[in-house]
């Protein structure tokens, strides 16, 4: 079944409303805030084109919209500290929470999935860029794939959005393949917020991930969020 077809098709599981972050909250962040800003002409995620090695942000909106998912895909990467860029190419790659920012749809995988509950009101707000990527409409609880199907994970600044975080990184280990990876990527020693009501130490995303074990570990000053930092941890299945 191609692709372009199974976009279209909403796999109804568990959604957020209710539980983790405020759905509501979150589509006002995306539309008000995010799409607002490249409406009007700049890249939102600072060092876009920096990570592309471009001079200068795209004329139109469909440009921008790829220029920010590109660098997504650089950022992702150089965050992990991984120096193949074509990482991806392959591989069945699944984001969970990536909102609209367009990562699968840039990263080469040979099959790009999206773990995203708000992925029907993204759609309808025209947010989606086109692109051969399956968006599953569940809560990364319980998505609705075989064990051991997928080649890579990554959980940029989503982890404390869920319902579950437990629940999602046992359904990760689940999910990977042996031998497959998991860049995650969440802020650490933060406050809980309305679309990010968990918080957590170094030592809890360690017990989290395991029993994988993590290959690389870093931490950035700069929080996604309003306090903490950002822990990134490359773990292995």
């Amino acid at each position: 079944m191609p692709l372009s077809f199974l976009a279209h098709l909403h796999l109804h599981g568990s959604q957020r409303a209710g539980e983790g972050g405020d759905p509501d909250v979150e589509l006002a962040f995306w539309t008000d805030t995010w799409d607002a800003h490249i409406r009007g002409g700049s890249l939102f995620a600072p060092g876009g084109l920096e990570l592309l090695g471009e001079e200068a942000v795209a004329a139109d909106y469909e440009g921008r919209r790829w220029q920010e998912a590109r660098a997504q895909v650089r950022r992702i990467l150089r965050e992990a500290e991984i120096d193949d860029p074509d990482f991806f190419a392959g591989k069945v790659v699944a984001e969970v929470g990536p909102g609209p920012v367009g990562f699968p749809e840039a990263c080469g995988a040979k099959t790009a999935l999206a773990i995203e509950p708000l992925a029907p009101r993204l759609a309808a707000a025209g947010l989606l860029l086109r692109g051969d990527v399956a968006y599953l409409v569940c809560g990364a609880e319980n998505v609705p794939l075989l064990d051991a199907s997928l080649d890579v994970v990554v959980a940029r600044n989503s982890l404390d959005h869920v319902a579950d975080p437990a629940a999602v990184m046992d359904e990760v280990k689940r999910l990977l393949r042996p031998g497959g990876t998991l860049i995650l990527n969440v802020d650490v020693e933060g406050v809980p917020t309305t679309a990010e009501p968990h918080t957590f130490r170094v030592q809890d995303i360690h017990r989290l991930v395991a029993p994988m074990p993590i290959e690389r570990e870093r931490i950035l000053d700069e929080p996604h969020g309003h306090e903490g930092r950002q822990l990134i941890v490359v773990a292995r299945r």
